[in-house]
């Protein structure tokens, strides 16, 4: 736990603003950082800033992001925030900066910040935090973590903390620790919590309202939407990730997969849990759904499953990641690469 030293500053109140958007995962972060991307210019005629210091690797999922500033941060590496204060005092035309990547949500990062808030003392620091249900939250980032990451546990592994496979990403979940680190950086007033199911049709203007910026703005052609895997594409990159691979062939194959699962719509109606265990689930987070209430979030209403369930009812999922291997690999026969071919093979023995 941190200590706090809230408040820090002893000068006279900083008149510029930066805001730092830090997800949470799966809260359509991707889309609202290609969208602040594109419309940079526009943003910045606006007197906001969108830094350019940081920004990440060039895929097409984290190219937008500050990704790199997040990464570093979190290695204690190289700290670029002060080269975007410095960015943001200088120009006489800005009052505000933006920055955006999803990994400022994790606590351990939060806590490396902390270590260099002083870098903060000439601006107003805020933060940004959008929170879906917890469940929800969690099955959709374990099917994104079994494909983006060689993420080889399962649903109950990043559910349950206490295993060794989830401890990252288990803390990911827990929101109450969250909030408190942030709130020991910029205090609780600028904290500002949404909740996805609020903002999820609207979340470039929601969040861009959070920053101050009301005026519309158009979107940008072939916005960034990540697809989500069905549970059984899920449970085979799983199978997948227990090989040892380099990351551009992992990758190849996770675009590959991605790529077929979409041509299987039938398969939504897999899950890995009921909705009767993942309510029974959802008492477990009733701590951070307190916390949260004081945030100004409804914990029934904008943090609990309740009757808007989307998974699917079917969890009998062997037949169903079976016909996905199938499919698979009758899709990768076509491919010029056959080290997938082969990838793909070996994760059929696991399935015998």
């Amino acid at each position: 736990m941190l200590k706090s030293l809230w408040p820090f500053k002893t000068h006279t109140p900083a008149t510029k603003k930066i805001f730092v958007h830090a997800g949470t995962h799966k809260t359509g972060t991707s889309f609202f950082q290609h969208f602040a991307y594109s419309n940079r210019n526009q943003l910045r005629q606006a007197g906001i800033l969108y830094p350019s210091t940081g920004l990440g690797i060039k895929t097409n999922h984290n190219r937008y992001a500050h990704r790199v500033l997040g990464i570093d941060i979190a290695a204690g590496k190289q700290n670029r925030f002060p080269s975007i204060v410095e960015e943001l005092n200088k120009d006489t035309s800005l009052d505000t900066a933006l920055v955006s990547y999803e990994g400022f949500c994790h606590p351990e990062t939060i806590r490396n910040i902390y270590d260099v808030r002083r870098d903060f003392d000439s601006v107003d620091l805020h933060v940004i935090l959008v929170f879906r249900p917890h469940i929800d939250f969690a099955i959709s980032l374990y099917r994104e973590l079994c494909q983006q990451v060689s993420f080889r546990g399962s649903l109950y592994n990043l559910l349950h903390p206490q295993s060794p496979r989830s401890h990252y990403w288990g803390q990911c979940l827990e929101y109450r620790t969250i909030l408190e680190n942030w709130r020991r950086i910029v205090g609780k007033n600028n904290i500002h919590a949404l909740a996805f199911g609020k903002i999820r049709h609207d979340i470039s203007g929601s969040l861009m309202s959070v920053v101050g910026h009301n005026d519309p703005i158009e979107l940008p052609d072939n916005l960034t939407r990540n697809h989500t895997l069905s549970a059984p594409f899920a449970a085979l990159m799983r199978l997948v990730n227990r090989q040892e691979l380099s990351s551009k062939t992992r990758h190849k194959i996770a675009s590959e997969v991605a790529a077929v699962d979409m041509k299987f719509p039938e398969f939504s109606r897999y899950c890995e849990i009921s909705q009767d265990w993942a309510h029974e689930l959802e008492h477990q987070f009733a701590r951070d759904r307190r916390a949260l209430k004081t945030y100004g979030l409804e914990p029934t209403e904008d943090l609990m499953i309740g009757q808007n369930w989307r998974w699917g009812t079917d969890t009998n999922l062997a037949p169903a990641i079976a016909d996905a291997h199938q499919a698979m690999t009758e899709h990768l026969k076509n491919i010029d690469d056959k080290t997938l071919l082969k990838v793909a093979t070996t994760a059929a023995k696991e399935l015998s």
